[in-house]
């Protein structure tokens, strides 16, 4: 028969019970929380993945200096001079559009607030006038949503609309250096250039960089894709030349791959510079 919990006994069982349970517990460590399962050797995967593309893309402009250089010296060291020309410049120019996003505002600062975002975005002078706009049209609503559908209406879509006519624009600018580019190796660091220049030029349409672990793992997708893009067209160059099948068909093939390629990644530093989740 249970006990009346009104009883006194009932009570002294009640808090007996909780104090042996505490005796019983207190001699137990305490355990961190379980970490989350991690993928296991993907880093070292990507990494080889991107060597094995430089490398190809190197065997590749080797190989066309030195048929230059079979042809004649004169256009050998010509070609070898704008090789390394190019080589530099492109260089360049990704540590610069790299170093350009180190400038701007961190997305992580924002935290998905209407109210910072407005507050960090206004200190552009492109941005100032359409969060302005956002603001009297915002001020005397309360609701956290209907100011955050505000807020997407008057300041975001605009720039939602030139980021996704800049990630076509670099994605039709990628196929096309992949059919002019004599080598894989070329292809690949103008695909690092253009995809470094791209995360820029979406970060600062929206006045907001990526935080540095979502900076990393953007550039190393752009260093990935540039390595996987050299890869498959010096491996495609190659078949061709030992197939005899024209080589223009397999450049043609490959810019198509690259400009998609260019396009995700456009896509996915869209979706990480944005201060609010697309709706």
């Amino acid at each position: 028969m249970t006990p009346d919990p009104g009883t006194p006994g009932s009570r002294r069982m009640t808090i007996g019970g909780e104090a042996r349970l505490a005796d019983d517990l207190a001699p137990l460590p305490e355990l961190p929380p379980p970490d989350l399962p991690r993928r296991r050797g993907v880093g070292l995967l990507l990494g080889i993945a991107l060597l094995c593309g430089l490398g190809l893309g190197a065997l590749d402009l080797y190989g066309f200096v030195a048929a230059r250089f079979q042809s004649s010296a004169i256009e050998g060291w010509i070609a070898a001079g704008l090789s390394a020309a190019l080589l530099l410049a492109l260089g360049l120019l990704a540590a610069r559009e790299f170093l350009g996003l180190r400038r701007l505002a961190r997305v992580a600062a924002v935290g998905g607030d209407v109210d910072r975002a407005a507050d960090a975005m206004e200190r552009d002078p492109r941005l100032a006038r359409a969060v302005a706009a956002w603001r009297g049209v915002a001020r005397e609503v309360n609701d956290p949503d209907r100011r955050a559908e505000l807020f997407e209406r008057h300041v975001l879509a605009p720039l939602d609309a030139q980021a996704d006519a800049a990630i076509r624009a670099a994605g039709l600018r990628m196929a096309g250096g992949v059919l002019v580019l004599p080598s894989a190796l070329l292809d690949t660091v103008w695909f690092a250039a253009q995809g470094f220049a791209l995360i820029r030029r979406i970060a600062r349409l929206y006045g907001l960089a990526p935080g540095a672990a979502a900076t990393w793992k953007l550039s190393r997708r752009v260093l990935v894709e540039a390595g996987a893009v050299g890869a498959a067209d010096a491996v495609a160059g190659g078949a061709a030349r030992l197939m005899g099948a024209v080589p223009g068909l397999a450049d043609a093939g490959i810019a198509g791959v690259a400009g998609l390629r260019m396009a995700r990644i456009g896509v996915l530093a869209k979706r990480t510079c944005r201060p609010l989740p697309e709706r």
